[in-house]
């Protein structure tokens, strides 16, 4: 998911849109199981919204469609930035590839100062999302109630 796939009614600027479901997989097998997790080595999506999973090069699942989600409420909430919307001026002078960007983001500080950035109400939920497990159903719900109650 990444911000221009969401539109806003024009009519009812209630109703949320997405579009664009080019990357889009299926999460399930013919027989009803989940899929297998897989490291496939390749990068698909947008960078500043991607899960920690994909940022990995796996293949994904419910949990980068949440997490993506939740990066773009943080982004919408501060003022259009994350803590690695830098990376660009931050490595201006060396020769760094797309990949060392990737494992970059995966360092545990960009994570920590997420967490500075979202509301205290915020911290649990995102916590549950960003550890939540490849087969795991997303607890849809249970995000939004916590989220309704901080706004």
């Amino acid at each position: 998911m990444k911000l221009d796939n969401i539109l806003i009614g024009h009519k009812d600027p209630s109703k949320i849109f997405l579009i664009d479901f080019g990357l889009s997989c299926k999460y399930l097998e013919e027989d009803g199981s989940h899929i297998k997790k897989e490291h496939i080595k390749k990068f698909s999506g947008n960078f500043m919204f991607a899960s920690l999973n994909s940022c990995r090069g796996n293949n994904k699942s419910r949990r980068d469609d949440i997490q993506s989600a939740m990066m773009i409420m943080i982004y919408l909430l501060n003022q259009n930035s994350l803590p690695w919307c830098n990376f660009t001026t931050k490595f201006k002078d060396m020769d760094k590839s797309f990949s060392d960007y990737l494992q970059e983001r995966l360092e545990l500080p960009y994570t920590k100062d997420l967490f500075k950035l979202v509301p205290r109400s915020f911290r649990a939920p995102l916590k549950e999302i960003l550890v939540m497990g490849f087969e795991e159903t997303p607890k849809y719900e249970h995000y939004i109630e916590k989220i309704k109650a901080e706004i």
